[in-house]
């Protein structure tokens, strides 16, 4: 009986060196630390507006940084370089959020708006938001959603990158 009693004891201290090894592992890894980004030269955007008339703002957090009006149903705005991104694209209730400045057409409305307000109660307007905000936005039926499920021209499906 002693030796089991040993035995229980080894194991019970195994145990708590484990459980302390792992402790010290999770704490001593560093907190992944958010990146602030930057347009690197200035960039035009455009695209088409739910509100045909009125004007497109762009904000860096509250502030303005530049404002247009909007022409037949489209807008174009030069953003200066060594703006921080994300910029918020708003025309009227309705926004767009540029995550990334490589791309330069944001459309603006209600269906961007919704991307965005999901993106923000996921954590914020990180591009890994808005990736997964707008995946979740689209009603794909999961028989489309792979290349074998697909039964159209594979050679277009996802916008023909595929």
């Amino acid at each position: 009986m002693q030796i089991f009693n040993k035995k229980l004891l080894l194991i019970g201290l195994f145990n708590a060196f484990l459980l302390s090894a792992c402790n010290e592992m999770q704490q001593s890894k560093p907190a992944a630390q958010s990146v602030t980004k930057y347009t690197s030269t200035s960039i035009l955007l455009s695209g088409k507006v739910e509100n045909k008339t009125g004007n497109v703002k762009a904000l860096d957090g509250e502030n303005v940084i530049v404002s247009t009006n909007i022409e037949n149903g489209r807008y174009q705005l030069e953003i200066p370089a060594q703006t921080k991104l994300p910029i918020v694209l708003q025309s009227g209730d309705f926004i767009s959020v540029v995550v990334d400045a490589d791309v330069t057409h944001y459309d603006i409305n209600s269906f961007t708006t919704n991307i965005a307000a999901k993106a923000k109660s996921l954590g914020g307007y990180t591009r890994q938001n808005m990736i997964l905000a707008a995946s979740n936005s689209v009603h794909t039926p999961d028989a489309n959603k792979t290349s074998t499920g697909f039964r159209g021209d594979t050679t277009t499906q996802y916008g023909g990158w595929h």
